[in-house]
Order: structure tokens, then C-alpha cells, then sequence
């Protein structure tokens, strides 16, 4: 049977015979809309350590971590047997099942569980459960202590993780069983059924419940369970990260929600989902347009627009004394294109400017320029072409965002109702976003009244 909370995402089929023709071809698995890929959730075991494995005879535990898609080379085989992407065990002929316990980069709030047995498809998991715990020692230091307390996870981590073709004696193990004993472990996922990992049964989506999730959140480990043993391709845990709370005054602090995840009374509509579209750019050496609209955050520097060095750039850089911003006019840009027909003549409401995961290569500014070409009949490549320095009446370019100072790894939030974004009585199609004098962006947030109201 299979459990009440998981979730059955109808997709287009695909016979298995041109599944393997298509896992032979490109050796990847395809993308799957998960349902909690659109609601501004990170992965939580994203950048996560695992600390503990019973056995990784076929792969290692690390592989179900991994932020790519699974990967499948029909012919590949090793001492150990068929190369599998994912964590696999060996086929168990001990007492017990096989087990794993990681420890999470930050704590968190789960609200989501996706597993994908992808090219598992006679040896995956037959069932699997997951538990989380709060982990944390009070007497001794916490960021150490994460780590420390599971014997053999220092070690394991100073050989960067686990090692193919092991398995852990039943002393090790007991061991470890007592160290996890020490702790209260919940129960986010009852034991499951997975299904083979075939294209159309591969991926399993569950929702956690309410009361689980206010029962587990600020959790720091989490145990996966497989019964006995099995591989699973990728495991992603969906939620939000949980800061810590202040301790400078008896009132609670609230979670830290990004701005982006809050409501707000006008769409995102430069968001993929409601149509936009990264069009152009002057440099893409590391990243390209589409990635600023999608709705999620971004997983890593490489899921964004990152520019390459600008070669120009001064060998001393000097600032201008009454901006105090780079005094250089050196630049790269990118053009996107409002979804829902862009915004109406109330104009642009919000626009949130995230450098996440960029720490050391944001900009040190942005600036945005807009144009409405609704009532012309110009193309997309048109108005790329355009620049607002040309006197071209077809595309008319007018300022929204002045250059603005940007910071490491954050949401910059520009309100209209804070008089930062300027011309916004005006309808808006296009955006062109200028960063100086190079560097990168995770996503471009735009919102306001769609000139088109519908449905997404």
C-alpha cells in the first residue's frame, strides 16, 4: 500500500523501451516537475555531511545528496559490480536493514520529501522510512559537536566521505545505534513503498504533515532508513532553513522568511510560471538569462547569471566621491521579458534583486531600465538590440531602478512605496538589467498588476 501523503504527479508517459533509448542517449535522467520545486522551498540536505552509513558496497551515501539530476552509463561496472548513482547497498544477509544519518548545514522546517529511484529498476529500496532529531549537546560546542557525536563520522569526513565497496561491522554499528539512541527521533516519513526506478515510476513526492512538521522544525540530522537494502538515485527534503534565535531579550524572535516567500498582493511576473523569459545578455560564461526567473531559489552559483571578469576593467579601482560607487560606466547586461503581458499602467510595484550563494563575485551594482513595446510590433530580438543610450522610437528605454550598491548573498527589496524605483506610473513589457561591472545574480524578481489577468 501506498502511503496517504504521497503525492501522484500525472505526467506524460513514456514506453520503457524509450525510456532506456533515452537514458542511453544522454545518460541523465530527466527533469521532473515536482510540486514543491515552485514554492520557494530549499533543499535542506543541499551542502549537507553524512556522517554514517551501514553499507555503501555499490555507491556511496553521498551520491543521494547531490543537487544534479542521476546520471546512468549502461556499461560501466567496477570491482564491486554495476556503477549506480544514487546510494545502493549490497544485498543484505545480516540481521537488521540498512541505514544513514546526516547532519544538515543549517537547521530546518521540513515541508516536503521527494525520493527518485531513477535507473533503480530491479534494485532499488524495496521501502524506506525517515526520521529527523535535534541533535544539539547544551554543554558542549554545537558546530562541533554536530559531527562529534557519531563515532567514526570525524574520520569519514576528513577522507571526504564514504568509501565504495564497504560495509560497517555489527559492532560498528551498535555503536552507532547507542549514539543515536541519546536522542528523540521523529518520524517524518513512515515506512514507504518505492517503485522501480523506470522514467514513469521513478519519482516519489510525500507531503509532511502539519502537526509532524511543527513537532520536527529546527531539526539538525536526519536518518534514512531502507528495509533491508536497496539503492535510491536522489533525496531531497524540501523546506526552509531555521536561524537561530536571538538571545539578547526574553521575546521570541520570529523565522527568518525571505521577502520573496511572504505574500505579496501583485504576481511575480517576470517568474517563468507566469511567462516571462530571459532573452539576452552580453555575457553568459557562467550562467544565462533564464535562470534569474525561475520561482525557486537558486541551488548554487551555477543556477544563475554569472559574467565573466570584464577584461577592461580598471588594474586600480578607484570610486566615484559623491556615489560612492565604481567610478567606471563598464558593464554587462541582460534583457527579460515580462509574463502576463507585463504590467499594466499602474506600473511596476516590487523588484527583489537575490545574489544568494554569490559571496565573493556579486556586482557591485545594478541598475534597471524598462520599456513597454505592447503596442508596437517589434520583435523580442528588437528590442535586445536596443539600448537606452539610442534615440529609437520604437523602443523607448526609461529608468526604474537608479544604480544600486548590491551585497553578498541576499534579497535587495526595492518598493515603490519607499520612493526607491522610479517611473512607476508606467505600463512595462521589458526589462533590461545592468549590473556593474560584472559579476552575477541568482534571480531577478519583478512584480506588479499583469496588463493580462489569467490564470497560471
Amino acid at each position: 500500500m501506498l502511503p496517504n501523503n504521497l503525492i501522484v504527479i500525472t505526467e506524460a508517459k513514456t514506453s520503457h523501451h524509450e525510456v532506456q533509448e533515452l537514458s542511453a542517449a544522454s545518460n541523465i535522467a530527466p527533469v521532473h516537475n515536482s510540486p514543491f520545486r515552485n514554492q520557494n522551498f530549499t533543499n535542506l540536505v543541499s551542502a549537507s555531511h553524512v556522517l554514517l552509513a551501514t553499507d555503501e558496497w555499490f555507491a556511496r551515501a553521498e551520491n543521494l545528496l547531490q543537487d544534479s539530476d542521476p546520471v546512468f552509463i549502461p556499461d560501466l561496472y567496477c570491482e564491486q559490480g554495476k556503477v549506480m548513482d544514487g546510494w545502493e547497498s549490497r544485498r543484505r544477509r545480516m540481521a537488521g536493514h540498512d541505514w544513514c544519518v546526516i547532519a544538515l548545514a543549517q537547521k530546518g522546517d521540513v515541508y516536503g520529501i521527494e525520493l527518485d529511484t531513477a535507473f533503480f529498476t530491479g534494485n532499488q529500496t524495496p521501502r524506506v522510512s525517515i526520521e529527523v532529531a535535534n541533535c544539539y549537546d547544551e554543554d558542549k560546542e554545537e558546530e562541533e559537536w554536530k559531527f562529534t557525536w557519531m563515532p567514526g563520522a570525524v574520520t569519514r569526513l576528513a577522507q571526504s566521505g564514504g568509501i565504495q565497496g564497504t560495509g560497517m561491522t555489527s559492532k560498528q554499528v551498535d555503536r552507532a545505534q547507542a549514539a543515536c539512541q541519546k536522542f528523540s527521533w521523529t518520524e517524518i516519513l513512515p515506512m514507504s513503498e518505492l517503485r522501480p526506478g523506470y522514467e514513469e515510476t521513478r519519482m516519489h513526492y510525500f507531503a509532511v504533515p502539519e502537526e509532524v512538521r511543527m513537532q520536527t522544525k529546527g531539526f539538525t540530522h536526519v536518518r534514512v532508513n531502507y528495509y533491508p537494502d536497496g539503492g535510491v538515485a536522489r533525496m531531497r527534503l524540501w523546506g526552509h532553513p531555521v536561524k537561530e534565535e536571538a538571545i539578547v531579550c526574553d521575546l521570541p524572535v520570529e523565522m527568518d522568511v525571505p521577502v520573496s516567500a511572504r505574500p505579496y498582493p501583485h504576481p511575480e511576473l517576470s517568474c517563468d510560471i507566469n511567462g516571462g523569459q530571459g532573452l539576452s545578455c552580453s555575457n553568459k560564461h557562467f550562467g544565462v538569462p533564464s535562470n534569474l526567473i525561475s520561482q525557486c531559489y537558486g541551488k548554487d552559483m551555477g543556477d544563475g547569471w554569472e559574467t565573466a571578469r570584464h577584461p577592461a576593467r580598471p588594474p586600480v579601482i578607484i570610486k566615484d566621491p559623491k556615489t560612492n560607487l565604481v567610478d567606471s560606466l563598464l558593464m554587462d547586461w541582460s534583457v527579460l521579458k515580462l509574463g502576463m503581458g507585463g504590467c499594466n499602467e499602474t506600473g511596476v510595484s516590487r523588484i527583489i534583486l537575490d545574489t544568494k550563494h554569490f559571496k565573493g563575485n556579486f556586482p557591485e551594482s545594478v541598475k534597471i531600465d524598462a520599456c513597454d513595446a505592447s503596442s508596437t510590433d517589434i520583435s523580442d530580438d528588437m528590442v535586445c538590440a536596443a539600448t537606452p543610450e539610442m534615440d529609437d522610437i520604437r523602443v523607448s528605454w526609461f529608468p526604474l531602478l537608479h544604480r544600486s550598491r548590491m551585497g553578498p548573498d541576499r534579497e535587495h527589496v526595492f518598493d515603490r512605496d519607499s520612493c526607491e524605483l522610479v517611473n512607476t506610473d508606467q505600463k512595462v513589457t521589458h526589462v533590461r538589467v545592468s549590473i556593474y561591472p560584472d559579476g552575477g545574480l541568482s534571480r531577478v524578481r519583478i512584480y506588479g498588476q499583469p496588463a493580462e489577468l489569467r490564470l497560471v
